[in-house]
């Protein structure tokens, strides 16, 4: 692979772990709700959903990060210090994603 196309993969698992993020806290604000546990069970459906999303989430951010690695690896001046980007991105969305997901508001 050259640096054109890993830049061009790291661009696009920056919009997928932003919007991975959105949607997921889009699903806490509305569907989950709408998937209470069972009585008597101490989670459900919608928290199985739930957690899925925010393994995706961390997933996403772990090849994002991994990709400004190959990027710095296969940079040369000043596109190498540019690879910190998608790092950013990556680990930067799962923080804030981690924080805000417990003080997401119930939409319905």
């Amino acid at each position: 692979m050259n640096y054109a196309s890993v830049k061009r993969f790291s661009r696009i698992l920056e919009f997928l772990v932003v919007g991975s993020a959105l949607l997921a806290l889009l699903y806490r604000a509305t569907l989950y709700w709408l998937l209470p546990p069972v009585a008597g069970e101490s989670f459900g459906l919608g928290d199985i959903v739930d957690f899925g999303l925010g393994l995706e989430l961390f997933f996403l951010s772990l090849l994002c990060a991994a990709s400004a690695v190959v990027l710095s690896l296969k940079g040369q001046g000043q596109e190498q210090h540019l690879a910190f980007r998608p790092a950013v991105v990556g680990i930067t969305t799962f923080v804030v994603y981690y924080f805000l997901h417990p003080h997401t508001p119930q939409l319905m």
